[in-house]
């Protein structure tokens, strides 16, 4: 009986460490199972702010140019009549949309532009007849520019007359800011934040031209109007 007792004695502290060794046996797999299933992906993100791009922009050309003589209260007699006339006001811009100085980047877009005026027709055509009408072979259409605000890397003509020469029509470029000479990208920052710069050209065109002496009007005492040659003013983007 004495032998029996003491197996039973021993058997506890077994059956014990069997139930310990049995736990962290759990615990063992259970781990293993998140490390094997449980996978997380990891989304990237990210934000920029951009600005808008710059274009070339033209403004302040007149469709009509009225030229008229400088004494309004005298009439054409006979003697050659002087009739002037002017366009101010005439602004190329670098800009973000319309309004002058609105900030912009070039996007390695156009970096230079030119402006040509073209003409077309060489009569001054007289209304209610044709009595007084001259051509530009007859007396000249003269245009003079004048840089008003142009930043030094722009390129200005002067002066322009319209006669035999070129009529009926032909082509000239009163500014031009040219890419091939000035990398306006590396001259002017139209992209800061403070002190943004742009490459801006304002400049004006005066007209003059008369109606040549000797002639006689069908219609004495009537008002005539003219209608001369057609100009016209293109802005030419440069690469």
């Amino acid at each position: 009986m004495k032998n029996k007792k003491l197996a039973a004695t021993l058997a506890l502290p077994v059956s014990t460490l069997l139930i310990i060794l049995g736990t962290q046996s759990g615990v063992g797999a259970f781990a293993t199972g998140i490390d094997g299933v449980a996978d997380t992906p990891i989304t990237t993100a990210a934000s920029a702010d951009t600005i808008l791009q710059c274009g070339w922009r033209i403004s302040g050309v007149e469709s009509t140019i009225s030229l008229a003589n400088a004494e309004p209260t005298l009439e054409y007699v006979g003697t050659e009549y002087a009739l002037a006339g002017s366009d101010t006001g005439i602004l190329i811009h670098l800009s973000g949309n319309e309004t002058e100085g609105t900030r912009c980047s070039f996007y390695n877009d156009y970096k230079g532009a030119q402006v040509k005026v073209s003409w077309d027709g060489v009569t001054f055509t007289g209304s209610p007849d044709n009595s007084l009408n001259w051509s530009v072979t007859d007396k000249a259409l003269g245009i003079t520019y004048a840089d008003a605000d142009c930043v030094p890397a722009w390129v200005t003509e002067a002066a322009l007359t319209i006669n035999g020469e070129f009529a009926p029509a032909g082509e000239v470029v009163p500014a031009a800011i040219l890419a091939a000479s000035v990398d306006t990208s590396e001259e002017y920052s139209p992209d800061a934040v403070t002190a943004a710069t742009f490459p801006s050209c304002g400049f004006s065109a005066s007209y003059s031209t008369a109606i040549p002496s000797g002639k006689t009007p069908t219609s004495p005492g009537a008002t005539y109007s003219f209608t001369g040659p057609t100009l016209t003013s293109t802005l030419v983007l440069e690469p």
